[in-house]
């Protein structure tokens, strides 16, 4: 019986072993995000005030968006860029998680959080707050070649 255990355990062990590697990714190595990506979203905005603020890409009554994001700089996990719509431009940040498939980033008044579904599509979920408006989002970003 205790021969039986053993073997479980170090199976056990041995594929957990073997599997590391896919949870970081194909290769372990950080994956390269950078440049123009096109990107689509639907959303909405909650109005506070008159107007919403002047980094807002979204208007009331708006469901969707169609806009670009390039990311300009990465040095490892870190990576910089803007986002461009037809209302705004916006610079964020970002940071590539250890798993090399989750990117948390920030702009001047919100944050999204991401999926890297392959090396050219990314999901993002993006939401702010700010005294003028809400938003909420989800999209897709696609890589331009």
């Amino acid at each position: 019986m205790r021969g039986k255990v053993m073997t479980v355990v170090t199976l056990t062990f041995c594929l957990l072993f073997l599997m590391a590697p896919l949870a970081l990714g194909a290769d372990g190595k950080i994956p390269s995000l950078l440049g123009k990506w096109k990107t689509s979203s639907m959303g909405g905005m909650m109005l506070h005030s008159s107007e919403p603020g002047k980094e807002t890409h979204w208007q009331a009554k708006q469901t969707a968006l169609e806009a670009e994001a390039t990311i300009e700089t990465q040095d490892g996990r870190f990576i910089t860029g803007f986002f461009k719509s037809k209302l705004a431009t916006e610079k964020f940040i970002g940071m590539i998680a250890e798993d090399n498939k989750t990117v948390y980033f920030a702009d001047l008044d919100g944050f999204f959080d991401a999926k890297l579904v392959n090396r050219d599509t990314i999901k993002i979920v993006y939401r702010h707050s700010k005294a003028t408006d809400t938003v909420v989002a989800i999209g897709t970003w696609k890589r331009q070649k």
